[in-house]
């Protein structure tokens, strides 16, 4: 090694530099080593990337198809609840829903037993068949007693008639041994024909009446099989001429005891003694409610209206059975006092039938209840049984004493197995859902169900809205005419029927159908009578012709007006009569001073003056102005509490027409005329001889069907009625009963709404006034709950 190299240490840099190639080469050989590794990894990485990217690729398409799937789910579930919140609405309203496979009409197989009885009846019956809810009716073992809850339309009449059928022909129970209820003469006269059809016989065995009728039979029945028992009842033979001698005799005792008090408002004391009557009141009880409820008219009396009246009944049902004076209702009250008061004859009438069908039970009233409980104790083994039918959303005389509770709680009082028919056979599909959805709205009120139409066919169901009721007059008359002209131009009125409330809603259309000299026939005689038929005014117009038609001047008339015209100013009767007391003739100044003594009324002194002063001028034929008589009397406080705007408005325009007291006394004989002679053209209108245009209340349209249906007057105050109110709870409700005041509910005009509506086969129109006298009216609330079509 150069030694020079040695000394500069070159050497060892060298040798340095040698290890460091070594060292480097070394490096060099790893880090290739490192890079193919390091190649591998990156293929690795980026096959590991590709695959990344596909995974996420396919997660993406993933989440997209479950995204969608979520939204389909999240529809459907939508969709779901939708369906779910029209069932349980459904279910609230209607009931549950039909399963339409489980309730449809399969027909009787060729292997039952009871094939040929339907073949039997099959070619009588108006629908050529029965459905199965009928059958499994008419076949009901009676093991219980039957409740039939049979809707509008249903066919029931035919279905009772055919289980009477049924129990005597196939279960061989004797004819005379069942009887058949309901509540008209000709619904009894059409049961009795479907009978003797199914029965194929002339003049079957089976009892079918009215309650009156058949409980009047029954009770002669007994009288000749136990005749002591006559003693018990009122006795007569003729029940119309019975009644006329009833009101002589109640009016001229009513006279006698001073009972005036009880004997005024809505109802005179004839009218409050029947409705307790048919409520299933004693005489002992109503006295109690006199005490109760009336004593206070006269607070100061030592001889109280109660005991007045007590005394008063004892004589009038002693003079009753003296003079064999026999009414209507003591046909039914003499069956009840034998059946609870002689052993022997109530044993034998419990025996006297097996089987009791009672149509349109919602009508029953308590005073027909207590017999048929007689008839067959809840309690009593061998009792008859019973089969009601009925259709508690239909009860709408409530004012006469019959109450839904009786079909809706007979259960509570009778082992009872019940059965509905609730397919519709009248009407189209568009009005018997109307149906369903307006009492519906009596949710509470009522058995849940819901009727099923059986025609699909077209008609007509809709509103129509008119400027005021003379369009709304003229629209039917020219829709009727439509309806009815036939290929030769010929018009049939009698295709068509309008419905309506009260009197009120049919003044403008009588008024339309007389100038356009179209002929029509009215049910209720008494709504021809126009302003004169209104409450409120027509005993005040029969007050005024009784003073001023009178030749001579009479005081008990002339005290009869101050009377009333005080009672007009809330003056009590305690307090008139002592006024009147002794007085003889009162003066007009003087009266006005005793009925405006409030301060309140100070002001109408000179205002009562005239209106008395009218009335004398009236009768003294010197100039008095009716006009101004009217004007006056329709300012008095109780008679603007008493009549509707309408009213009031249609009594002041029709002064309007009448100059004189004589012109006013010759339009109403004209009315009262037209009212005698329409007796006779509605007896020739049903017997089919002539053609008119038929006007009936709803009331009386219940039970009956049309094929075109005017439904008129669905304005606020008209349906529902003015004097509507919210149900009252049991206290007041009991007050009103004692008070032989039942109330009209909101509740019942819907029930009245709802028959009205069930009537129409083919179609159904529903009006109502925008205006009336120039002024906007609200329309019904019943027309926000039909939910129909508006045109």
């Amino acid at each position: 090694m150069n030694l020079f190299n040695v000394i500069t240490g070159k050497a060892k840099l060298i040798d340095e530099v040698e290890n460091l190639k070594v060292t480097l080469d070394s490096y060099k050989e790893e880090l290739n080593v490192k890079e193919k590794e390091a190649k591998q990894l990156i293929q690795q990485v980026r096959t590991y990337e590709s695959n990344y990217t596909e995974a996420i690729k396919n997660i993406n398409n993933l989440n997209d198809t479950i995204a969608m799937a979520e939204l389909e789910i999240k529809a459907q579930n939508k969709e779901i609840q939708e369906k779910e919140k029209l069932i349980t609405a459904y279910n609230k309203f209607y009931g549950d829903v039909i399963d339409l496979d489980r309730k449809g009409n399969k027909g009787l197989s060729e292997l039952d037993q009871d094939k040929s009885f339907f073949d039997f009846l099959k070619p009588k019956n108006d629908n050529n068949h029965f459905n199965d809810d009928q059958v499994e009716a008419i076949r009901y073992n009676m093991k219980k007693n039957l409740r039939i809850i049979a809707g509008a339309g249903s066919g029931k009449t035919q279905t009772i008639c055919a289980k009477a059928a049924y129990l005597i022909m196939m279960e061989n129970v004797k004819q005379d041994k069942i009887a058949m209820f309901t509540f008209t003469n000709k619904a009894a006269s059409e049961m009795q024909t479907r009978v003797n059809e199914f029965l194929d016989e002339e003049e079957s065995k089976v009892v079918v009446g009215t309650f009156n009728g058949i409980f009047a039979s029954l009770y002669n029945e007994v009288k000749r099989k136990f005749p002591y028992v006559e003693r018990i009842g009122i006795e007569g033979e003729d029940v119309n001429d019975g009644q006329r001698k009833y009101n002589r005799l109640l009016n001229g005792l009513i006279r006698k005891y001073g009972l005036k008090p009880l004997n005024e408002g809505e109802k005179p004391l004839k009218e409050k003694i029947g409705y307790w009557t048919n409520m299933g009141f004693t005489s002992d009880e109503m006295t109690k409610f006199v005490k109760k409820h009336f004593d206070d008219l006269e607070p100061n009396s030592d001889n109280p209206l109660s005991l007045r009246f007590s005394n008063m009944m004892t004589e009038f049902n002693e003079q009753r059975k003296t003079e064999r004076i026999m009414i209507f209702d003591d046909q039914i009250v003499n069956l009840l006092k034998v059946l609870q008061q002689d052993d022997a004859a109530r044993e034998y009438l419990q025996q006297r039938f097996d089987y009791i069908f009672i149509d349109e039970f919602q009508d029953t009233n308590p005073l027909q209840m207590d017999i048929i409980k007689l008839l067959c104790p809840p309690d009593k083994k061998d009792a008859a049984k019973l089969i009601i039918v009925g259709d508690d959303d239909q009860s709408i005389y409530y004012f006469r004493g019959a109450e839904p509770k009786f079909i809706k709680e007979f259960a509570k009082n009778y082992s009872t197995h019940t059965l509905t028919l609730m397919t519709n056979y009248r009407s189209i599909e568009s009005i018997v859902k109307a149906g369903n959805r307006i009492i519906t709205h009596n949710a509470k009120e009522r058995i849940k169900k819901s009727m099923t139409p059986f025609h699909y066919k077209n008609g007509d169901c809709y509103i129509k809205g008119l400027s005021n009721p003379a369009e709304e007059a003229n629209w039917i008359i020219n829709h009727a005419i439509k309806i009815g002209t036939n290929e030769q131009q010929e018009v049939d009125y009698s295709k068509s029927v309008v419905l309506y409330r009260s009197n009120t809603q049919l003044k403008t259309l009588l008024q339309q159908l007389e100038r356009s000299e179209i002929p029509f026939v009215i049910e209720t005689n008494e709504d021809l009578m126009g302003i004169f038929n209104i409450d409120g005014f027509k005993q005040a117009f029969y007050d005024w012709v009784k003073f001023i038609n009178e030749e001579q001047s009479n005081l008990v008339d002339w005290n009869m007006i101050l009377k009333r015209t005080a009672n007009a100013f809330y003056r009590n009767n305690k307090d008139i009569a002592e006024f009147q007391r002794g007085k003889g003739y009162i003066k007009p100044s003087d009266a006005a001073e005793f009925i405006c003594s409030s301060s309140k009324y100070e002001k109408n002194k000179k205002m009562i003056v005239e209106y008395l002063n009218i009335l004398f001028q009236l009768k003294m034929d010197k100039g008095g102005s009716f006009k101004a008589l009217i004007k006056t009397f329709l300012t008095f406080p109780v008679v603007e509490r008493q009549l509707t705007k309408e009213e009031k408005k249609w009594i002041e325009m029709e002064s309007e027409e009448f100059d004189s007291w004589e012109s006013m006394m010759q339009r109403y004989s004209q009315m009262k005329k037209k009212k005698d002679e329409m007796k006779k053209k509605i007896e020739d209108y049903h017997n089919g001889k002539y053609n008119a245009l038929y006007l009936l209340t709803i009331h009386k349209s219940k039970g009956l069907s049309f094929e075109n249906v005017f439904l008129i007057g669905l304005y606020e105050k008209g349906l529902p009625s003015k004097r509507a109110i919210k149900k009252p709870n049991k206290t007041e409700l009991k007050k009103h009963i004692e008070q032989a005041d039942p109330p009209t509910t909101i509740e019942e005009e819907r029930r009245l709404m709802y028959v009205a509506v069930t009537r129409p086969k083919k179609n159904l129109y529903i009006t109502f006034p925008k205006t009336i006298n120039d002024k906007p009216v609200k329309s019904s609330v019943f027309i926000k709950e039909i939910r129909l079509p508006i045109k």
